[in-house]
């Protein structure tokens, strides 16, 4: 620092100093005459002047040039380190910039080798912490790399996987080929990318379904392929696959077929006999009663009676033959190759001998039967829709011949589907048309034979059949789904019609309703009943609702409260068929009715069989004594007049004292009473008269 400065001063102040030199020369030059005149001790002449400028003059002339150039050598000096000066600075600001660029550039490399060494412990991270296995090899199947998931996978570790070729050794036999062709074609035809399932067994002997997908890393320096494959283990996946797949096309309960499959299955038969010329069979069939079974011995034992009843379907067929659980208790079984209807015959009566043998179920040990109806393909229909409404219309047949029995489809039965949609239509034109009618049935006093109750009746005037009964039309009108807009009906004209009887007996009179399973298991039953009896006025104690007993066996709480609604409503209930279920005392107790009418069969046979009499009499005698009103209807002879008067029944109704009366009759019947007709005939125990 100290040369430099005093290198500046030499280059600062000597060229001033060469100027004042050769100054001060030409000055002493210029003033040499007049200094040698000023001085006073020596004698000066012109021609001492002149000799002394001639002597000095050319010297200090010399000096002076000698000035004069060293001048200009300095000068030029300076121009030139004045350039150097220059150049070394742009050179020293070039060599500054490219200094600049070289520590930008390090600066760069380091961020940028702290950036890979950061990605590469995330990468090692990633790799080694993944949930999926990653498996990185070679050319030859080598593995050279192995995440932690692939050793918990394969229950190997990095250093016993690690140069072990992957398929030979993980990878099932069966998957091997696949597997190989899917690596080879990923690094040999320049494929980036594959995906590959396979199964593979665990350390522990654990199976597991992996998809794989192959990466192709291509290293271009040392010119090889390398293949990345990424496992995502869907075994779970394939499993809830494999069971959607399970029911979609088979039952849970019984592992039959379903509808589904057993119509695919249908079709392919139905194509394979119109091609070959065979023949093909639909068979149908239920458990008779199932509901009653369900209803006493639980859904527990129903559910092991339809497994039973499955197995002993599959011994009775062969394998070709495919058996379905259509829904409930309804089966089907489509024999694939039959002789015709002899063939069908036997597998059919080996079904029924089969489904016939003692079952033990959770509460006892049950014997069943079953209804069959079969048809024939292609000789009663070439479709699978047309075949199984064949199979169901023969099956409804043998239930209607009795049950337990088989029944072919024959032409006759689809003409009887074709009269009950004819039918079917009628009723929707006839109710439209008014053609429905309420008939009245008096219900008297048995002591006094006074008219206390009228039970309103169903009827059809037919424009071409006449007079119909409920029994004529009612499944029709149920199948059609007609029955609860009749039933609207019914309750709608019994209000409005109870009021014009109140005034024409001139006494109270109540109606009776019947409800049929369709309306007492609507939702807003009593919403509906309490409506209409507000809109006709009528009173709701004149309004007695008949509901049958072997519609309350099932749902007792929902039952209970539907009843107790009825009640708060202040309409009358009666249990009727009173001694048809299995849980008539249960009713009783947790039910509130106020009268109960005896189930008509017990009515026909307890006169002439002592056991009938024996539980009829007990039934009657147990709703006395539960303070409940005992009605009969359908007494038709004397004897069963007498039973009943003798078993303590309080009403009683039948053709025996009234048939049914029309709407438009009832003023007559009223006005004939009122003038002393007596409905209540005598009967000829005059003990029983004058008790």
């Amino acid at each position: 620092m100290q040369q430099h400065s005093q290198r500046q001063l030499r280059e600062r102040w000597l060229p001033v100093l060469a100027d004042t030199l050769v100054s001060l020369i030409i000055l002493s030059l210029a003033l040499s005459p007049l200094i040698l005149l000023m001085t006073p001790k020596v004698p000066l002449g012109r021609d001492a002047i002149v000799d002394f400028l001639w002597s000095a003059g050319p010297a200090m002339l010399v000096l002076a040039g000698t000035f004069v150039y060293v001048r200009a050598l300095l000068r030029e000096r300076r121009r030139i380190e004045s350039r150097l000066e220059d150049v070394v600075e742009e050179r020293t600001r070039e060599l500054q910039a490219i200094n600049q660029e070289l520590r930008d550039e390090i600066f760069v490399r380091e961020q940028a080798e702290r950036s890979f060494r950061r990605s590469s412990r995330h990468f090692r991270a990633l790799f080694d912490t993944a949930a999926t296995p990653i498996i990185l090899i070679d050319s030859s199947f080598r593995i050279r790399q192995w995440n932690a998931s692939a050793e918990s996978l394969f229950g190997y570790s990095r250093d016993e996987a690690v140069g072990r070729n992957l398929v030979e050794t993980f990878i099932p036999e069966e998957y091997r080929d696949e597997m190989g062709w899917k690596i080879l074609k990923t690094l040999g035809a320049g494929h980036d990318r594959e995906t590959l399932e396979t199964g593979i067994r665990g350390f522990d002997g654990s199976h597991h379904i992996i998809l794989w997908n192959l990466n192709l890393l291509q290293d271009e320096e040392e010119d090889r392929h390398q293949l990345i494959l990424i496992g995502q283990n869907i075994s779970e996946i394939r499993r809830t696959q494999d069971q959607l797949h399970y029911l979609a096309h088979f039952d849970a309960l019984t592992g039959l077929a379903n509808r589904r499959l057993f119509e695919d299955r249908c079709r392919r038969a139905l194509a394979s006999a119109t091609r070959h010329g065979h023949h093909c069979a639909l068979i149908s069939l239920d458990v008779d009663h199932f509901k009653r079974i369900n209803d006493t011995l639980g859904h527990d034992a129903g559910d092991v009676l339809l497994q039973t009843l499955s197995q002993r379907l599959k011994d009775s067929v062969r394998e070709e033959d495919t058996i379905a659980r259509l829904g409930g208790d309804e089966f089907a079984v489509l024999l694939h190759h039959v002789s015709g209807a002899e063939g069908c015959e036997k597998v059919a009566r080996s079904i029924l001998d089969d489904i016939t043998r003692p079952i033990t179920v959770p509460g006892g040990e049950l014997v069943i039967t079953s209804s069959i109806g079969i048809t024939v393909a292609p000789v009663d229909g070439a479709s699978y829709e047309q075949l199984l409404k064949n199979a169901d219309m023969a099956m409804y047949r043998a239930k209607k011949a009795g049950r337990n029995n088989v029944q072919f489809f024959s032409e006759d039965m689809n003409q009887e589907i074709q009269r009950q949609m004819s039918l079917e239509q009628e009723l929707r034109a006839g109710i439209r048309a008014g053609e429905l009618d309420l008939h009245y049935q008096p219900v008297l006093d048995a002591r006094s034979g006074r008219i206390v109750a009228m039970e309103s009746l169903l009827r059809w005037n037919h424009p071409r059949r006449g007079l119909l009964r409920p029994g004529d039309f009612l499944e029709v009108a149920e199948q059609s789904g007609q029955l609860h807009a009749i039933g609207e009906w019914i309750c709608n004209n019994a209000c409005l019609q109870a009021r014009a009887i109140q005034a024409m007996s001139g006494d109270r009179v109540q109606i009776s309703i019947n409800l049929s399973s369709r309306q007492y298991n609507h939702p807003k039953l009593g919403e509906e009943l309490a409506r209409t009896i507000e809109l006709t006025r009528l009173d709701p104690s004149l309004l007695m609702v008949e509901i049958d007993e072997r519609l309350l066996s099932d749902r007792l709480e929902e039952t209970s409260a539907v009843l107790h609604s009825l009640k708060e409503t202040g309409i009358g209930l009666t249990l009727d068929r009173f001694g048809s279920g299995l849980s008539s005392l249960t009713l009783l107790r947790e039910l509130p009715f106020d009268q109960v009418k005896i189930d008509p069969p017990l009515l026909q046979r307890a006169p002439d069989d002592e056991n009938t009499a024996a539980i009829t009499h007990t039934l009657i005698s147990l709703a006395r004594q539960l303070s409940l009103r005992v009605a009969a209807a359908g007494v038709e002879t004397e004897e069963q007049h007498r039973f009943l008067r003798q078993a303590g029944c309080h009403l009683l109704q039948g053709h025996r004292f009234c048939p049914p009366v029309s709407s438009d009759g009832l003023g007559e019947l009223f006005a004939q009473v009122r003038q002393g007709r007596n409905l209540l005939p005598d009967v000829l125990d005059n003990d029983i008269r004058n008790r």
